[in-house]
Formats: structure tokens, sequence, C-alpha cells
């Protein structure tokens, strides 16, 4: 009985989704977000979790759930002890504090499905998301490198419409291939779509 009832208000949700999309007023978004980034596997050795906040926009045709998406991003982790240490030992000198900082920018695909919830037609946007990437802070400069790498990353989101603006919060897993080890974390976003 429960399985036939999940299997009917989830054919309702898809032949809703239609109607939904149909209502999308604006082909082209703009989003404003931040927030948390948490390094991942061997990344969680050597940087702390920091911050992030970015800028996209988004272009989807009026009723179809794919659209392009641009965005822009800045993130900031401080070094761990760990990393500090190695690099006191390394260098002879008392390293107090380190960073990384990663400026992103992608074009990725953005895809869109709505849940029906209220008797308007809105609801939770779910939505995966690609494109994202981290930095860091500290308190002397001993050295400075920067670097170009390939990366990837994957994700999911939910929006929530407001009276005005959407507001919205994703999670992204992003890996960039470092050498010796890549570098991976989540960056946790909340933001504002307009």
């Amino acid at each position: 009985m429960l399985s036939r009832r999940a299997l009917c208000a989830l054919a309702l949700l898809l032949a809703a989704a239609p109607r939904v999309h149909a209502q999308e007023y604006s082909p082209l978004r703009w989003y404003l977000m931040g927030g948390a980034n948490v390094p991942l596997s061997n990344t969680s050795d050597i940087l702390q979790s920091g911050y992030n906040f970015g800028f996209a926009v988004t272009w989807r045709e009026p009723g179809h759930p794919v659209g392009v998406r641009f965005d822009l991003n800045y993130t900031s982790n401080n070094a761990t002890r760990e990393l500090q240490n190695q690099g006191s030992a390394a260098t002879g000198l008392n390293i107090t504090g380190g960073w990384a900082d990663i400026w992103s920018a992608s074009v990725n695909l953005e895809a869109q499905h709505l849940f029906s919830r209220t008797t308007y037609g809105y609801g939770y946007v779910c939505n995966p998301w690609w494109g994202y990437c981290y930095y860091g802070n500290g308190n002397a400069v001993v050295a400075s490198t920067s670097t170009t790498r390939f990366g990837w990353n994957g994700g999911v989101g939910m929006a929530f419409r407001l009276q005005g603006p959407t507001l919205f919060i994703e999670a992204r897993y992003t890996r960039i291939e470092t050498s010796p080890q890549p570098l991976e974390f989540v960056p946790i976003t909340i933001g504002l779509r307009f």
C-alpha cells in the first residue's frame, strides 16, 4: 500500500513539473553566494575549513529544465599546524601561518527539477551544480606560488522562492589535480538568485 502511494505521489510531481517550469519568467538569472569550504581526504591534513563567496549567471530557455551557468568564485583556507610545521622543518624558519587561495571560473550545465509543494506550483528546486574551488589566510608570507590545474566537480542544491529573490543552498564536491596529491573539498554555499 505504501509503495502504491509513493508511486502516485511521484507521478503527480512529474505531471506538475512542466507547469512549474512554465512559470519561470526570465531566461537570465544571476546569483550572489557565500558560505563554508570544507577540505576532504588528504587536503584536510594541510588546510583548515574556510570560506567562499562568488557570483554566477544562468541562461535557461523558459520551459526547459537544462541551462548554462557561468560561475566566478573565491575561496580561502588557512594552513593547518601540520603544514606549518612541515614548512618550518624544510626552511629552518619559524612559520606561523599560511593559506591557500583559489579563484575559479567555470561554465557548467545546470539541470533543474521543480517539486511542487504549494497551490501556486512553487516549491523546492533541486539542481546539480558544477564548478568551485577554495582559498586560505595567514600572517606572514615567506613564499608564494601560483599554478593552474585541471579540476572537476559535482553537487546538488535546493532553492526556495521568496517574495522577490530566490534563496538557495548548494554543496559541491571539488577535486583539483595538483601534485603530489589532489586537493579535494566541499564548498557549502548559501545565496540569493535574482
